[in-house]
């Protein structure tokens, strides 16, 4: 069963009393800062978390953490506690705000290719990926944004979370997107057992930071932290939602439209659609029934797999039923793989659909092929299963921030 404990969690001294200052000294997750942002966010301060999470050098990250700690540049309290971590967002394509509310702890570190003790992963992970991260955590035993996991709590926290976010948050700031992030201190021992039992009682996904999991695994069985610090959100909450990338194809075998509807026609039923406005209507309206969408040569085309094609007698492969009749297996093993011969070499990602869109007319990608977002449902089903869901299926967005809380494993920790 999943364990979590508290933790004494570092923060920048100075930010606790200004949130403009905080911003200076934050920052995204790692691997979504451009070499761009790396540079600015670095000349923004010296103490910038940047500096330690993009280093120059490994060394020199792990020296500045501990100088940072040893300065009070970073202070942290003299208990242990749970946090309950607040976003306040814009919904993407709206002008809604959205607050989505979890809580932050270290959650004890299992194997989980396969799932053990109640943690399960929904994504593989690549060794080129993992070896940045083992390096750092190596020199720094620290880390520096939690982990992204998600249960179904049936708001179970939900009590304790609403009694606190009450009163004022210990953190507040706001990130590159206009996004309010706070943060509240949960002392009280009761509300911690509390929160540990709903940990205790549910199965435990990993959402997002698998790579830095399984390097914080890694690092453990070689006398490394055997906890990594992890933000937990309920299925429920209605601040959860998943984004989707979708797929960038830059050398297409066909000549235009026409050939491509023909080379699709035995498995897709096709129809070309006026505006992408209409496009993303018909993929809203269609969402339970296979269908995607394709912008090539300046025409917007909607795509839907025919009642009559079976997913898992044309898929091959060991995976169930369930995992062959997602939408990114049937377009990459059906509609890239045996209709257009496309390498999958030719496809990368994006998340910006009309950034895409801009792409292919600008002549810089042959065609974007647009998908639905996976839903939570799906997620639970498949890793309920054992298995791993599809390369890029999901994207929980937004995502914690670098720096704001920072878990540095000592031997008073555990």
């Amino acid at each position: 069963m999943p364990k979590l404990i508290p933790f004494r969690n570092f923060h920048y001294k100075e930010g606790k009393k200004n949130s403009e200052r905080l911003q200076e000294l934050v920052a995204p997750p790692y691997d979504v800062i451009s070499k761009k942002e790396e540079k600015e966010l670095k000349q923004k301060d010296h103490n910038n978390i940047c500096h330690i999470i993009l280093p120059d050098s490994y060394e020199k990250a792990g020296n500045k953490l501990n100088k940072m700690i040893q300065d009070e540049i970073l202070v942290c309290g003299e208990d242990r506690c749970i946090c309950i971590y607040g976003i306040e967002y814009t919904k993407p394509g709206s002008e809604k705000i959205i607050s989505r509310y979890g809580f932050v702890g270290l959650l004890r570190l299992v194997e989980i290719f396969p799932a053990h003790d109640g943690v399960i992963p929904h994504e593989m992970t690549f060794k080129k990926y993992t070896r940045d991260r083992l390096n750092l955590i190596r020199e720094t035993d620290a880390n520096f944004s939690p982990i992204f996991t998600i249960y179904n709590g049936n708001g179970s926290a939900d009590k304790i979370i609403q009694k606190y976010i009450q009163h004022k948050p210990n953190l507040v700031t706001v990130d590159r997107d206009g996004f309010t992030h706070k943060i509240w201190d949960v002392w009280k021992p009761e509300d911690i057992e509390e929160i540990q039992k709903i940990v205790k009682n549910n199965s435990i996904i990993i959402a997002d930071g698998h790579h830095r999991y399984i390097t914080s695994l890694r690092h453990s069985r070689h006398g490394g932290c055997k906890y990594i610090m992890s933000l937990f959100i309920d299925f429920n909450d209605p601040g959860l939602i998943i984004y989707t990338s979708h797929r960038r194809v830059h050398n297409i075998k066909v000549k235009n439209t026409e050939q491509l509807q023909e080379k699709l026609a035995k498995y897709f039923d096709i129809s070309l659609v006026e505006s992408t406005s209409k496009l993303k209507e018909l993929l809203e309206l269609h969402k339970d029934q296979n269908v995607f969408g394709c912008f090539y040569q300046n025409v917007n085309i909607f795509i839907k797999l025919k009642d009559d094609v079976k997913p898992e007698q044309i898929i091959s492969g060991q995976h169930s039923k369930e995992w062959k009749n997602l939408d990114l297996p049937i377009l990459h093993n059906i509609l890239f793989e045996k209709c257009l011969k496309i390498s999958q070499d030719d496809v990368d990602f994006i998340k910006d659909m009309d950034q895409g869109i801009e792409q292919v007319q600008q002549g810089k990608i042959d065609a974007l092929f647009i998908v639905n977002p996976t839903t939570l449902d799906q997620v639970h089903r498949i890793t309920k299963l054992g298995e791993i869901m599809p390369q890029k299926s999901t994207y929980f967005y937004p995502k914690p921030l670098s720096g704001l809380i920072v878990h540095k494993h000592t031997d008073q920790i555990e």
